[in-house]
């Protein structure tokens, strides 16, 4: 009878054992499962999205520079210019990193030439910041907000 008892005891134990470690067992090291490569629409859904992205990103630049909207726009040009030839740029084939860098450089350099020449020397610093990554977009997303708020309650006084 001990016996049994024991044996029911030990059994019971074992059941809630595996139910509640079970599952760890299976995925030991929290390896997840391989991912099937992205589909030919993934792939599309995904580069317009970025495509959109970059298009927002330029426009909030190019409204916090002091320039004129002609100048703008010849900038806003020369930058989309500049983007699908970085795109074509980095599937060449260099024999180290350094070697792209500096051709990289050179090709940034050369390419917005002529734009400096129409910008201001602040304007100037801002688009070296804007390639170096140091734009912050969250400060003129801030003030757009603000200019709604500002219209939507003007609106709202005047009628």
């Amino acid at each position: 009878m001990k016996k049994a008892i024991l044996f029911i005891c030990v059994l019971l134990t074992s059941f809630a054992a595996s139910a509640q470690f079970g599952g760890q067992r299976q995925n030991r090291f929290n390896r997840q499962p391989p991912a099937s490569p992205p589909s030919d629409s993934q792939i599309e859904a995904a580069e317009k999205k970025a495509e959109e992205r970059r298009q927002e990103f330029v426009a909030n630049f190019l409204t916090t520079l002091e320039a004129d909207d002609f100048t703008k726009e010849i900038l806003k040009q020369n930058m989309n210019d500049y983007f699908e030839k970085v795109k074509v740029f980095m599937k060449q084939p260099f024999e180290n990193s350094v070697q792209r860098k500096d051709a990289f450089e050179a090709f940034r350099r050369e390419h917005f030439k002529e734009s400096r020449s129409l910008l201001s020397e602040n304007d100037q610093k801002k688009l070296d910041d804007f390639f170096k990554g140091e734009f912050d977009e969250t400060e003129v997303k801030k003030k757009k907000k603000k200019k709604k708020r500002k219209k939507k309650k003007k609106g709202d006084d005047d009628n």
